[in-house]
């Protein structure tokens, strides 16, 4: 690797997604039983895909705002290739950005992620994309004989401590939505159904019972019925709140649910994502409900479960 000027300080914890195990007998989602092995080959896909459409961005995609607050195409392609690089064993730059400047960043882990974005923004494109396929090279050289063992403990970014099967599936949805904000950016749509994309749907759907049981607050006996009408992906999930007040997943759908949402695949995304203007979207009539039109508007907001 480039030798950079960074320092060894990591933050104590990692914000993630929203996980939980279904509690029914909910059809499995592709992947769900995936090995280690099998993991590492769609996370390194989802790194070569993002460095491909990075390629490809004109000087103008690059600089163009991203779904991020704040990022640029080209900021969101330096933090998936700070993150790998940590993740390689390098430091975090030892860098203090002009917080003044960037009014976007509200949080410790808001300045986490913004220090080394905020340092490559002086390297460039060419630096930039050039050391992220270097670190891709160096990642699948890490992560070759990877330990069968998902439930053993590691360390994520940021030190973040959790199994290995968490930390996996979380970069996993983080690589793949950050393509998603850079294409969205350039205009280039694409990889909606890729096994990253499976992964990513499987990650955010396994948090749905807790986003409309605790998130939304939705009562007791209440039900929501989601549809995913692709591209790329199509499915139908439906949750309901039991006596005890825990949401789980039920069989089928359910006659009468208390709410009907049904939305495409890249939309749903981006609403579990947290991106800028997907509420706006949705409200737009982007989203179909039927039923209940307090929880459907509490839902909405709920749904964004990533930092």
């Amino acid at each position: 690797m480039i030798t950079r000027g960074w320092s060894t300080e990591r933050s104590s914890s990692y914000p993630r997604v929203v996980s939980t195990q279904p509690g029914g007998n909910a059809d499995h989602m592709k992947f769900e039983n995936a090995t280690a092995q099998e993991l590492v080959a769609i996370w390194l896909g989802a790194l070569e895909s993002l460095a491909d459409v990075a390629d490809s961005l004109t000087a103008a995609a690059w600089a163009t705002d991203s779904p991020c607050p704040g990022w640029t195409a080209g900021d969101v392609v330096a933090h998936v290739l700070s993150l790998e690089s940590e993740l390689h064993g390098e430091a975090v730059p030892e860098h203090e950005p002009d917080w003044a400047a960037l009014p976007h960043v509200t949080s410790p882990f808001g300045r986490y992620t913004e220090v080394p974005v905020d340092w490559y923004r002086s390297k460039g494109r060419d630096v930039v994309l050039a050391e992220l396929r270097e670190i891709i090279a160096w990642r699948a050289q890490d992560l070759a004989d990877v330990p069968d063992d998902l439930t053993e403990t590691v360390t994520g970014p940021a030190g973040w401590q959790t199994s290995r099967n968490q930390m996996f599936r979380t970069r996993i949805l983080d690589t793949w939505m950050h393509e998603q904000d850079v294409r969205a950016a350039a205009n280039q749509p694409g990889g909606q159904g890729s096994d990253a994309a499976w992964v990513t749907a499987g990650q955010f759907l396994s948090g749905l019972p807790f986003v409309w049981g605790k998130s939304t607050g939705a009562p007791v006996g209440s039900s929501l019925h989601l549809t995913l009408t692709g591209p790329g992906i199509e499915l139908e999930r439906t949750v309901r709140v039991d006596d005890d007040k825990r949401a789980r997943f039920v069989d089928g759908s359910v006659h009468e649910a208390t709410l009907r949402m049904t939305v495409s695949w890249p939309l749903y995304a981006a609403l579990s994502g947290g991106r800028v203007g997907a509420i706006a979207q949705a409200q737009r009539g982007h989203v179909e409900f039927h039923g209940d039109v307090q929880l459907s508007q509490s839902l909405l907001p709920a749904l964004a479960t990533t930092p």
